[in-house]
């Protein structure tokens, strides 16, 4: 570090135990303390709302900001009562006179900014998250383009302190960060803005929480050398197996030596086999990997903590369709095995021609009707040679139909554990499917064409009364559709979901488009105030436009899929139920009311 010395000076201008102001000749301030022979120099920035600490009171070393209580020990610019440290620089007395060093230690200053991130988010502070995070930024280290800005590390640092706190493995803070670093590279949200959303799903979730256990260490006792010339070519299966067994510790430690010799694609290759043999947590085990990927590949050193969340998440997972409700999917599962797929082994699904529209039509039609009809018509698909790609285009498709019908007198009821967050499911977990999809075995993507079409199938249940029509739950009166760019957002956020709908009717496809960056800020900041509402608006509008953004004839589904979800106000803690589940169960001990 350059030394960069300045004359601040007499010593005999500097009272003892008395806060004074002394600038250099650019203006910055800085809040000087004469004690015990030593001048202690202070930024004159409180670094809470950067209030003058130099008007400030000081007792026994500790320096007391006026407007907010805000505490900093002289000596080491740490703060004992309020959040953030204040920045501390070395002084010195030379001939009488007071020197000051205005260079930054580089390092220590980052150790510093991180350190304090991680403890806002670990308490749940996302203000002073971002006030340390823009610190960090203004050190300039991240080189190379990036749409995040300024806000790179800090958004690096989130990705990677999350994942390392996450109790159960990968969660829907992290989820909802790669979707906000999405939208933020897109132009769609301010990035200080996405920071403090993100800061506050993650650090709400594991608020107080250390990092969690790096499982049982590594796998094997080798150096890493040694294990890169050596590494068994069946390693990624190890990790399956021990996912399948609940070798918790053992799937971790696989995996963080994986992603070490094998990097992201490693990884990929280990957990897919797993994630497309069952349905896991309600879809979340597709979605959640796949979100897991795009972090690990923005940040490539946080892909170790990220992939290993994601590890610990499926190790925790509920295999959800291998329960009794799930046979006919089980039974599609298993004719997919048997087929003599086209492409060879080690080879990723190829890209397949779309159904022509009226097979599409035909296909979306079974698999809207119910789980039976979704697999069998799948695997018959799929033995006639029709891409799995392809079948999920249409599938995603159908989900976002499925979201549409959604009855709302489920929320209503009291017996019942069954919202529209359910349905979500339905339509990030086929985009997630997709998505997935494209690296996959040829077998790994039939088989997630199968759940994906079973999982639509099986939410049946959720349609209004009659499921034949488009989006039979919205049959409000439909007023006079209003012209301007930016009236669809109007009518929602004035929660008009009728006025909503007759707008996005009128739109071309370009219309659409531009609609859903439209929609974004709505979605991230003002739709929801619990974080995992926030992350479910976030994830389903960036699932439905990724699904148009890949249907090679889209329409109108997907946008007013988008509207019948994120436009009508959502109960987001729906006391009477939960009172009247818990005394159901305790009166009867039976489950509540679901879709299946």
């Amino acid at each position: 570090m350059k030394s960069d010395w300045i004359d601040l000076g007499p010593l005999s201008e500097f009272p003892a135990e008395e806060p004074v102001l002394r600038k250099d000749d650019a203006g910055r301030r800085f809040a000087c303390v004469l004690r015990g022979g030593e001048v202690h120099a202070l930024d004159d920035r409180c670094p809470h709302q950067g209030y003058p600490l130099s008007q400030g009171a000081l007792r026994g070393g500790v320096l007391t900001c006026a407007w907010h209580n805000w505490k900093f020990d002289i000596a080491t610019g740490a703060c004992s009562f309020g959040g953030e440290p204040v920045r501390r620089y070395a002084t010195r007395v030379d001939g009488g006179r007071v020197l000051l060093n205005r260079a930054v230690d580089t390092a220590a200053e980052v150790r510093r900014l991180v350190g304090g991130l991680r403890e806002a988010v670990r308490r749940d502070e996302p203000a002073r998250a971002l006030r340390e995070g823009l610190r960090l930024g203004a050190l300039r280290l991240h080189r190379g383009e990036t749409g995040l800005g300024s806000l790179h590390l800090a958004f690096e640092v989130l990705a990677r302190d999350g994942a390392e706190r996450a109790e159960h493995g990968f969660d829907h803070g992290l989820a909802l960060l790669a979707d906000l670093c999405t939208w933020v590279e897109r132009g769609w949200v301010p990035a200080e803005e996405a920071f403090v959303v993100a800061a506050h799903a993650i650090g709400e979730a594991s608020a107080r929480l250390g990092p969690r256990g790096k499982g049982a260490g590594k796998a094997g006792g080798s150096s890493a050398l040694a294990r890169i010339a050596d590494f068994e070519l069946d390693e990624p299966e190890k990790v399956s197996e021990a996912l399948a067994a609940e070798r918790r510790d053992e799937a971790e430690a696989r995996m963080r030596e994986l992603i070490e010799v094998r990097g992201t694609a490693g990884a990929r290759r280990a957990l897919l086999p797993f994630v497309a043999q069952h349905l896991h947590d309600y879809g979340h085990g597709a979605i959640f990997l796949s979100k897991a990927l795009e972090l690990a590949d923005r940040f490539s050193s946080a892909a170790d903590e990220v992939l290993a969340a994601s590890t610990v998440q499926l190790a925790w997972a509920t295999a959800d369709t291998s329960l009794p409700p799930f046979a006919a999917t089980r039974a599609a599962l298993a004719r997919v095995a048997e087929l003599p797929l086209p492409a060879p082994e080690g080879a990723a699904a190829p890209a397949a021609a779309p159904l022509d529209p009226a097979e599409r039509a035909a296909f979306e039609a079974e698999v809207l009707a119910g789980e039976r009809q979704a697999v069998e018509a799948t695997a018959r698909w799929l033995a006639r040679g029709a891409g799995p790609l392809a079948l999920l285009g249409a599938i995603g498709h159908a989900a976002a139909v499925r979201l549409a019908r959604f009855d709302p007198a489920w929320e209503q009821r009291l017996d019942a554990e069954v919202g529209v967050l359910d349905v979500t499911h339905a339509v990030t977990f086929a985009e997630a499917a997709a998505a997935l999809g494209r690296d996959a075995l040829p077998r790994e993507a039939a088989q997630l064409a199968v759940l994906a079409a079973g999982f639509v199938g099986k939410l049946r249940g959720a349609d209004a009364a009659a499921p034949d029509a488009p989006t039979p739950s919205l049959a409000a009166p439909a007023p006079t559709p209003r012209a301007s760019g930016g009236a669809l957002l109007e009518a929602a956020a004035a929660r008009d979901l009728g006025g909503a709908l007759a707008i996005a009717r009128q739109l071309d496809d370009e219309g659409r488009r531009r609609a859903f960056a439209e929609l974004a800020p709505f979605a991230a900041l003002d739709a929801a105030v619990r974080p995992i509402f926030t992350a479910h608006a976030v994830k389903t509008l960036e699932a439905l436009q990724r699904l148009e953004s890949t249907d090679p004839r889209p329409d109108g589904a997907y946008l007013e899929a988008l509207l019948a979800y994120l436009v009508p106000v959502r109960r987001e803690l729906h006391v009477r139920r939960i009172a009247a589940v818990a005394r159901k169960f305790m009166s009867d001990g039976r489950p509540p009311e679901g879709l299946y």
